[in-house]
């Protein structure tokens, strides 16, 4: 994306999906923008069928990119398909199989890109990730196994809802004396000191909060890392409906000046820890940290 067009989406952060204080850009409705030369064309995707709503977000981002100085302004309004149910893998499965796919790359399991992807009900989004990567998404068996996605019964959760599965805690009575830090934290301890900072590196945002333990010393710290997901696989699968989000959880120990646990599920901790030494540094003043959020996005 050139920078005249990150400008323009930029701009664009101004507009409000109207009822939500998420702007269009957050929300995902912003897609593929072309700009140059006072001239901007770009995708608008709103995931609402509030026409009223709709031309209040149109009407608002002319006026914004007016204002900037464009005095041609193209909005390619993109309709997604909400009210019908999304293609599941067994239907993708028969479609691809079908005569329609019989035409297949050397050594692929997936259709030619160049064919067109049927489009009688939209995919997800991560089905549509996997056939771009060449890979056929397979049918959940064990989702048909179960007939419905909330029973399990060897798990303890039947029709009527979960039944508790027995536990040492129903029949043992035991005192605890070695203290357990974790349990002191409170998020709604209106005492306790807190701290909030949102973080920008490269294009992920991190929101990082943490809560400093009555010793003094201990950081509980917790992260979420949103990006924004405008990927529309050429209008043939729904949208991330909030884009992208991660979120890990780290302990920080001040004496020691270090990390000293850390857990999620993302594959890489390390611009996590980035985010929180960053934030650090933005509230303590440390010595070579930036002084404000604007410097943690160089």
């Amino acid at each position: 994306m050139s920078a005249e067009a990150q400008n323009v989406r930029e701009l664009l952060r101004q507009v409000k999906y109207p009822g939500f204080s998420r702007d269009i850009v957050a929300s995902g409705f912003v897609g593929d923008i072309e700009a140059s030369d006072g001239e901007v064309s770009l995708q608008f995707k709103p995931m609402t069928s509030n026409a009223e709503k709709i031309l209040t977000m149109e009407r608002e981002m002319r006026s914004v990119l007016e204002g900037a100085g464009y005095s041609k302004i193209e909005i390619r309004r993109l309709k997604y398909a909400t009210d019908i149910p999304l293609r599941s893998a067994d239907d993708l499965a028969k479609e691809l199989d079908s005569a329609k796919w019989s035409s297949r790359p050397p050594g692929g399991n997936a259709p030619d890109k160049k064919q067109e992807i049927p489009s009688s009900r939209p995919m997800t989004p991560l089905q549509a990730e996997m056939l771009e990567d060449g890979e056929v998404p397979e049918p959940d068996t064990l989702a048909k196994e179960l007939g419905r996605l909330d029973v399990a019964p060897g798990a303890g959760y039947g029709p009527g809802g979960p039944n508790p599965l027995s536990g040492p805690r129903e029949n043992l009575k035991y005192e605890v004396s070695l203290p357990v830090l974790q349990w002191d934290i409170d998020p709604h301890n209106a005492d306790a000191k807190t701290c909030q900072h949102e973080i920008k590196l490269d294009d992920w945002d991190y929101r990082v909060w943490w809560q400093v333990h009555k010793s003094g010393d201990v950081y509980y710290v917790s992260m979420q890392a949103m990006k924004e997901d405008w990927v529309d696989h050429s209008n043939n699968a729904v949208p991330h409906p909030i884009g992208r989000s991660e979120a890990v959880n780290l302990v920080f120990d001040e004496k020691r000046n270090a990390v000293v646990a850390i857990y999620g599920t993302v594959r890489d901790f390390r611009p996590f820890v980035k985010a929180f030494e960053l934030a650090y540094g933005i509230e303590t003043g440390a010595q070579g940290g930036p002084d404000n959020q604007e410097a943690a996005k160089q």
